[in-house]
């Protein structure tokens, strides 16, 4: 499984972007195929997808507080 690290930004996003909550995730059980995206600022794993394209318009809110977005 390829880990991949989200930039995180300040506050509330511009455009067409849906926000998500990040859940906790075993990225070991969650399998070795696709990508872990880890938080920017505390590297937990916060999403995994099948490529990167699956996550293009999407912000991922860490259990830490920051907003990630690729």
């Amino acid at each position: 499984m390829l880990m991949t690290p989200m930039r995180t930004f300040p506050s509330l996003f511009v455009g067409r972007r849906s926000l998500v909550e990040a859940m906790e995730i075993d990225a070991v059980e969650a399998g070795a195929q696709g990508t872990a995206f880890t938080c920017g600022a505390c590297d937990a794993v916060i999403l995994t997808a099948e490529s990167r394209e699956a996550v293009a318009d999407v912000v991922v809110k860490c259990r830490c507080g920051e907003y990630n977005q690729l």
